[in-house]
């Protein structure tokens, strides 16, 4: 019986205890407006300030008396009646983090208008400017997030008005030890730095340099294989890349793959990449590369003609101090040679170029390219059967200036006036008809855009 008597007590003064704090969370009564043409206080018309928070964090932690009471009387209430509070139970953290239902989803579409003062120079007609008119030059719809803890997926699709086609596909591995990192599926070659680049969303220039056109095509060099890098533990940075990759390449490489017949049908690539804190704001990147695989000289595979392309490039970059404004040289030299049938070809070539950035809003750049370093030459008797790679495997000598002004609207959209003047491409010795170019292109960004500085 004093049970039952304790029980409701405790009851009751727990009721007495709320019901004050439930008259006042009443909503108070509606305010009457004031007759038309009367002015409202202005008090009325001001924000009410919140009460001033307590003197000390110790004092804004103390519950008041009202609360410390009626938790102690819900003890009480809950012991007379038999229940039991199990303590509080820390969730368990998942074994990983997840990947996210939806990746990252980006749309860059780059649109130009070109001039071309005679008939350009040759080109296979990718995503440079071919001809005069307005030209789509790309649409690029990228896919990328992590998988799970042990892989990210990486996807690249170029839409033109010819179809859509892989870019690049490609998974990479996470958290291998002894700072290793594989990736597999469809990817640019780690070749020099402007090969491994979606260059319309990184380039200062609508067009490609003349190296990189002439020895691995609009295309540049990829193809579907492995990778495997590591960073050296060094006092500096060093990475070393290799990868093992199909070498349809139709310019420099050219086996299918659908007509791999062994490893030795296939492109092998190598990279080294340091990278040089010169200052604070000073910082100097160099690397050298190397391909060599089968070419596609000959009609058929019946001969084992090969390539072999080395590079080295050099990037340098001075920030200016508390501003988004920096100075950039980017340089690279490419040497290609060549076995056909009858002998061999050998060729080399280089860019340079430097990049103003004065601000969030506005690029300038300068560049300067050239074939013919050297001039090229021919050893034997070289006679290439697919007419279509001669002209690229064949010496050649070709110079071209250019320079561009860049309007950034936004970091997702950005306007740019790009002038050249190419001397010619010509056999060496011989002369050459220089070309005018002028291009407007236009970029925008839908989505995120992480994948590429834009």
């Amino acid at each position: 019986m004093s049970r039952i008597l304790s029980t409701a007590a405790a009851a009751f003064t727990l009721a007495a205890l709320l019901a004050p704090r439930a008259a006042g969370a009443a909503s108070p009564p509606a305010e009457v407006a004031p007759p038309e043409g009367t002015a409202r206080p202005a008090e009325a018309a001001t924000e009410r300030v919140p009460a001033a928070a307590p003197a000390d964090d110790t004092a804004a932690a103390q519950p008041d008396g009202d609360d410390a009471e009626r938790r102690r009387l819900e003890q009480e209430l809950a012991a007379s009646l038999g229940a039991t509070t199990p303590p509080p139970q820390a969730t368990p953290p998942p074994a990983f983090a997840p990947g996210r239902l939806l990746p990252d989803i980006s749309l860059v579409g780059s649109f130009v208008a070109s001039y071309f003062s005679d008939e350009p120079t040759l080109r296979f007609p990718a995503h440079e400017p071919t001809h005069r008119g307005p030209e789509l030059q790309e649409l690029e719809l990228a896919l990328q997030s992590n998988i799970d803890p042990h892989f990210r997926g990486d996807v690249f699709l170029a839409i033109s008005l010819d179809g859509i086609e892989v870019e690049e596909a490609y998974f990479t591995t996470l958290g291998l030890p002894w700072n290793l990192q594989v990736r597999g599926g469809a990817f640019y070659a780690p070749f020099g730095r402007f090969n491994q680049q979606h260059f319309l969303e990184v380039s200062p220039f609508a067009d490609m340099p003349l190296p990189n056109r002439r020895f691995f095509g609009g295309e540049q060099l990829r193809g579907v294989g492995a990778e495997a890098s590591v960073l050296v533990p060094l006092p500096f940075f060093l990475e070393l890349r290799a990868s093992l990759q199909t070498a349809g390449n139709e310019v420099s490489f050219g086996v299918p793959a659908e007509e791999i017949r062994d490893l030795g049908d296939m492109l092998a690539v190598g990279r080294a990449l340091s990278s040089f804190d010169l200052g604070e704001r000073l910082t100097l990147n160099l690397g050298v590369s190397a391909a060599t695989g089968p070419n596609a000289s000959r009609a058929s595979l019946a001969g084992d003609d090969r390539t072999a392309v080395f590079g080295g490039d050099l990037y340098l970059k001075l920030r200016d101090e508390s501003s988004q404004a920096f100075t950039a040289l980017q340089s690279e030299y490419l040497y290609r040679r060549a076995t056909v049938p009858g002998g061999t070809l050998e060729q080399g070539g280089a860019y340079a170029w430097i990049v103003r950035r004065f601000s969030a809003q506005w690029e300038a750049a300068v560049r300067y390219d050239a074939l013919g370093l050297p001039a090229g030459s021919a050893q034997g008797a070289p006679a290439i059967e697919n007419e279509e790679l001669a002209a690229f495997l064949a010496p050649a000598r070709q110079q071209r200036v250019g320079a561009a002004l860049t309007h950034f609207f936004s970091e997702f959209s950005r306007l740019r006036l790009q002038a050249n003047y190419d001397f010619g491409l010509a056999p060496p010795g011989e002369s050459a008809e220089a070309v005018a170019e002028i291009f407007l292109q236009f970029q925008f960004v839908l989505g995120a855009h992480g994948a590429h500085p834009f």
